[in-house]
C-alpha cells in the first residue's frame, strides 16, 4: 500500500472531523470524532487524533485506531482504488477526472452519506480553513442572504463539496430522520444554473424536517423544497410532490397531525397553479396565497419582510375549500 500524501489526508481530516485543531508543539491534529460522534458530545470534546508521522488515527472515545486508508474509507465511503485515484492522480486533467468518475459510478457513489469531501459550513474551524475558497465563500453568503442561518426551522447543518463529480460547489442540505441520522440530501445550485436542485443519486426520498415535528402543533405543512419549509414550524419538505414509500411511512407515524400543502404562489408560477388544482381534485387541503402577499414563495416572503418565522396561523387562515 502506498503511503498517502499527508496534505491529502489532512484535507480529509479537516473536511470530516469536528472543529479540528493543530497542536504545533508535537505536530498532532485532533477534533471531534465523526465515527462515534464523541458519545453525543459532538463539537464539545475532541478525542480523535491524527498523527502525521505515522499517517494514523486514534479515537480515545470509541477506542478505535485506523491507518489513513481505513479512516478515509469509513468516513467517506470511498474504496482503496478511489482514494488512490484522488490522492495520486488528482483532478488536473479531464482524462483523469473521467476515469475517476466512471469508477465512482461503477461502485455506486450514492451509497455514501453525503457528497464526497463535504465541508461542514457550521464548523468554525473549517470556516477559517476554507474561507479563501470562492465557492465556499459563495455558499456562506448564500446562506446569509436567504436567511437560512436564522430561520425558525433551519437545518442543523449545511455542507458544500469542492470535489464531488455531481454536487460540486452546490449547497448541500441534509435530510435527517427522527433519530437525527442523515438519510437523504439535496444540493442547490448557487450560481443560478439549472438544475437548481439535485437529489442524492439512487436514494429513496425521505422527508426534510421530520426530526423537528412538534407534537403539540396538530399540523404538518407540506412543502416541495426544504428552503421554504425552514420558515414555518412543523414545515417539512418532500423534494417534490410525489411521496416515496419511505416518506409515506414517515408521515404515517404522525397520523393524528392534519396535513396541509403549501406550494409556491400560483399567480407567480404556472406549474404551482397546475399542482394546486391537482391537489384540490384529490381533496387535499392547500394553502391559498393572500392577495397582499405578492411573493413567489415563503423564502422570498421571509426575505422581503425580514422574518425568521412565518407563523403557521397565516396558513390556517387562508385555505382552499
Amino acid at each position: 500500500m502506498k503511503k498517502l500524501p499527508t496534505q491529502y489526508v489532512l484535507n480529509k481530516f479537516y473536511a470530516q472531523a469536528g472543529e479540528p485543531v493543530h497542536n504545533k508543539y508535537n505536530n498532532v491534529y485532533n477534533g471531534s470524532c465523526c465515527v462515534c460522534r464523541e458519545g453525543k458530545s459532538w463539537l464539545k470534546k475532541k478525542r480523535l487524533y491524527f498523527y502525521p508521522d505515522t499517517n494514523s488515527f486514534y479515537c480515545f472515545n470509541c477506542n478505535k485506531s485506523w491507518n489513513a486508508y481505513n479512516w478515509i474509507s469509513q468516513v467517506t465511503g470511498l474504496s482503496k482504488e478511489e482514494i488512490e485515484a484522488e490522492a495520486f492522480l488528482g483532478n488536473s486533467s479531464k482524462d483523469i477526472t473521467d476515469r475517476i468518475e466512471k469508477h465512482i459510478f461503477k461502485k455506486k457513489v450514492h451509497q455514501t452519506i453525503l457528497p464526497i469531501d463535504c465541508i461542514n459550513l457550521e464548523d468554525t474551524q473549517q470556516l477559517k480553513f476554507y474561507n479563501i475558497n470562492p465557492a465556499f465563500q459563495n455558499a456562506v453568503q448564500y446562506i446569509k442572504s436567504r436567511k437560512l442561518d436564522t430561520s425558525i426551522n433551519r437545518s442543523s447543518n449545511y455542507y458544500i463539496s469542492l470535489t464531488d463529480y455531481i454536487h460540486k460547489n452546490r449547497l448541500c442540505i441534509p435530510y435527517y430522520d427522527i433519530d437525527k441520522k442523515i438519510t437523504f440530501y439535496q444540493t442547490r445550485a448557487l450560481d443560478g444554473s439549472e438544475p437548481r436542485y439535485l437529489n442524492k443519486i439512487g436514494a429513496d426520498k425521505t422527508i426534510f424536517g421530520i426530526d423537528r415535528i412538534d407534537p403539540d402543533i396538530p399540523y404538518i405543512f407540506l412543502f416541495e423544497g426544504p428552503i421554504d419549509a425552514m420558515f414555518v414550524k412543523n414545515g417539512v419538505a418532500l423534494a417534490g410532490l410525489t411521496l416515496s414509500k419511505t416518506q409515506q411511512i414517515q408521515l404515517n407515524s404522525f397520523m393524528f397531525h392534519e396535513r396541509i400543502w403549501v406550494l409556491d404562489n400560483p399567480s407567480k408560477d404556472v406549474a404551482a397553479k397546475e399542482n394546486v388544482f391537482k391537489l384540490l381534485q384529490k381533496k387535499e387541503k392547500v394553502f391559498k396565497w393572500p392577495i397582499d402577499k405578492p411573493y413567489k414563495d415563503f423564502n422570498e416572503w421571509a426575505i422581503k419582510e425580514d422574518l425568521n418565522e412565518i407563523p403557521y396561523d397565516f396558513i390556517l387562515k387562508s385555505l382552499y375549500f
